[in-house]
């Protein structure tokens, strides 16, 4: 399965406390070409929408340059009188400011997660956080909020563009004395600061561990060759996620394992559990002048998700555990007995035990072997049958850039265009392969903002879908498994989610939706790498293409679907409780303590003694603060929205074409329950999900 901490983050940016209006989804963009990036308002994308190149210095410069304009802009928008005021004028021009200061800096905060060049990582972190201050004192301002509630909708959709913005102005603090609103200010460009801090430190990490011959045993030779020595002769293995669970899924010693997972869950910990234990005190500080109990009810009714308070999300995260307990139990057991078998004096589980265990099982029991099922996924051939598979079933086509300048060899771009008309819709990046200084897990990450422009043209988005699969050896192409290219089918659902809107307004474009639903159109397209056709259309050998996955393989991947979900999605809800009693408490938080006892807790076993998971888990400080819960909520909707292609056809193109119409094209210009029920054509439920779980009892 593909959910993040395993093996994805889906980063939604939004400084922490809901103005994603403002900054438009800055964190991220896909670069490449020749149009140099100035300080003016972008003209509609030419062939290659930005740059990527940028000489010592010139981040720091072009992203202070932008904000200066944008605060001169802002400035310029209150001066008009109140007579002058006109929607266009306020709201309207509110959006376009906002929305052209994210298409001039996601080129420069991009650079903090791809750059091959350290000193270009850097300041292009260091231009987020700027950004982060910046957008906290623009959502502070009472002059602007004043003028932009003034102003009269005349239907619908502007009523939602002047709604939401207003959100974020009231989220920062807009109905409080001038007094508290100094404070609140403060306690935010402090939280700020606080998140970039620790997003940097995690994507800067380079922890590595050297291990014997010997003490790898059971991991692939391709694997070993492609690692370096150390002075000692032994193999350093990062702690990336390739390099972590190729060690945590095949190494046959346990210490091996335990200390593989001890320097994976310590990445940065000696910075990054002070930084979130500090954010923590902030945002609860933060809830209370709002005048919220917890952070979490602040972010859930301030953002109007569709889960309306931190109670809800409590009950159903609780209501989960007992139904998922008897099958988590029941998968523990299984592993548990196999240990023994293995090792008969064993006693117990350990926590660096349990990728092993059931990477063995299935080869056991499915005789699933990775390493056989990768030579049937090359990552070629998986992507370009993934861009067939979307394509047929969205009615678009992909047409690589070719000569297209990129921030790194291996880097592509794309056009989308649609497939009956041929117009020009979007571009994206694909970026697939491991490096020094790279963002270590797989993200797709929204760039130039969908949207009108002047002269009524329409800003085509770009997006760039970032990924670590396996690098290429001398004699092997990049290789995948079957849980990568889940993984990759649904970061590029996440893709047509931010490129084929066709919302009219930068901030309510693409996937600036609702938090807690923003995961449900990926999730929904995972099913389609467990369809037997789809699969072959996504499968070759790689010394000879048209060699499918074999019928035997694919009937027992299939089969072993449903294997360990119970420990899976258990682990899911550990994760989505420890976010919320995070920030549910008050006082101070040991996060540690919490966490070990959390985990013995929900899942039943021991920590590993030592660790710090929440050091990496980036989440927390990404912008998915109390919302982790996130993941199994709109996996409801998901589970339902698959219902009308199961009945419809994986690719029908006519239920494609709605989807495509209602769901992506929409963005945030309607709630997403209305978006559901357009789609459905009916009222959304539970019941696909808890089918899913095997669980009869949805009460």
């Amino acid at each position: 399965m593909t959910y993040p901490v395993y093996n994805s983050f889906y980063m939604v940016k939004n400084v922490s406390v809901g103005f994603a209006i403002i900054i438009g989804f800055s964190l991220a963009a896909c670069s490449s070409g020749q149009r140099r990036l100035e300080v003016q308002v972008p003209e509609i994308n030419s062939k290659y929408p930005v740059r990527f190149e940028y000489k010592p210095g010139e981040i720091t410069q072009l992203c202070q340059a932008a904000i200066d304009q944008a605060s001169s802009r802002y400035d310029a928008l209150i001066r008009i009188s109140d007579q002058e005021w006109t929607f266009a004028n306020t709201v309207i021009s509110f959006d376009e400011i906002s929305s052209d200061l994210s298409d001039l800096t996601t080129p420069l905060t991009f650079m903090g997660y791809v750059s091959t060049d350290d000193a270009i990582n850097h300041e292009g972190s260091k231009c987020e956080e700027l950004l982060g201050q910046f957008n906290v004192s623009v959502v502070t301002r009472r002059d602007l909020y004043q003028v932009l509630k003034a102003s009269k909708p005349a239907n619908a959709r502007e009523g939602r563009l002047q709604s939401e913005i207003l959100k974020g102005f009231e989220n920062a603090g807009m109905k409080l004395n001038d007094k508290d609103l100094a404070q609140l200010k403060s306690l935010m460009q402090d939280l700020s600061k606080t998140e970039a801090q620790f997003s940097s430190n995690l994507n800067n990490d380079a922890t590595t561990v050297s291990f014997s011959e010997k003490e790898l045993d059971g991991v692939s030779a391709q694997f070993l060759a492609r690692l370096s020595k150390d002075k000692d002769g032994k193999y350093v293995v990062s702690t990336k996620y390739t390099d972590y669970t190729q060690v945590m899924e095949n190494a046959k010693d346990g210490e091996t394992r335990r200390r593989m997972q001890f320097a994976y869950m310590n990445r940065a910990a000696d910075s990054n559990v002070k930084l979130l234990e500090q954010a923590i005190s902030l945002r609860q500080r933060i809830a209370k002048l709002m005048g919220y109990d917890t952070w979490a009810d602040y972010r859930i009714q301030g953002d109007r998700r569709m889960a309306k308070n931190a109670l809800t999300v409590l009950e159903f995260l609780n209501g989960l555990k007992g139904k998922l307990a008897k099958r988590n139990q029941a998968d523990l057991a299984k592993l548990l007995a196999y240990k023994k078998k293995l090792e008969p004096k064993a006693k117990n589980l350990n926590q660096w035990d349990l990728a092993y265990l059931e990477y063995q099982l299935k080869k056991r029991d499915y005789s699933l072997d990775d390493d056989k099922i990768r030579e049937y996924f090359p990552a070629d051939v998986v992507v370009d049958g993934m861009f067939k598979v979307y394509s047929e079933l969205l009615g678009v086509n992909f047409i690589e850039v070719q000569g297209a300048k990129l921030w790194a060899d291996g880097v592509k771009e794309y056009e989308i265009r649609d497939a009956k008309s041929g117009d020009l819709i979007a571009y994206f990046c694909t970026d697939f392969i491991p490096r020094k200084g790279k963002y270590g897990h797989f993200a797709a990450f929204p760039l130039v903002v969908g949207r009108m422009i002047r002269g009524g043209k329409y800003d085509r988005p770009m997006a760039s879908i970032v990924g670590n699969f396996n690098p290429p050896t001398a004699d092997k192409p990049s290789l995948l498994n079957h849980e990568e290219v889940e993984t990759v089918f649904h970061e590029f659902g996440h893709i047509m989610h931010q490129t084929l809107t066709q919302v009219p307004y930068g901030s309510l474009s693409g996937s600036a939706v609702a938090q807690d639903f923003v995961e449900a159109p990926s999730q929904m397209l995972e099913n389609w790498v467990w369809s037997p056709k789809i699969l072959a259309s996504l499968s070759g050998y790689y010394k000879n293409h048209k060699k499918k996955l074999p019928p035997a393989i694919l009937k027992r991947m299939i089969a072993a679907r449903d294997f360990n979900q119970g420990y899976f999605y258990t682990r899911q809800l550990y994760l989505g409780i420890y976010d919320m009693l995070l920030h549910t408490t008050s006082g101070a938080v040991d996060s540690t303590r919490l966490q070990d006892e959390l985990y013995k807790q929900v899942i039943g076993l021991d920590p590993i003694p030592g660790g710090h998971f929440q050091a990496g888990f980036g989440h927390l400080m990404g912008g998915y603060d109390a919302g982790y819960y996130g993941y199994l909520w709109s996996k409801v909707y998901a589970e339902d929205m698959f219902t009308k292609f199961k009945k419809g056809g994986l690719l029908s193109p006519v239920v494609g074409g709605q989807y495509r119409e209602t769901v992506l094209a929409n963005g945030n210009l309607e709630d997403a329950m209305d978006l559901l029920r357009q789609f459905l054509g009916r009222e959304p439920d539970s019941k696909a999900f808890f089918k899913m779980l095997h669980i009869k009892d949805s009460k």
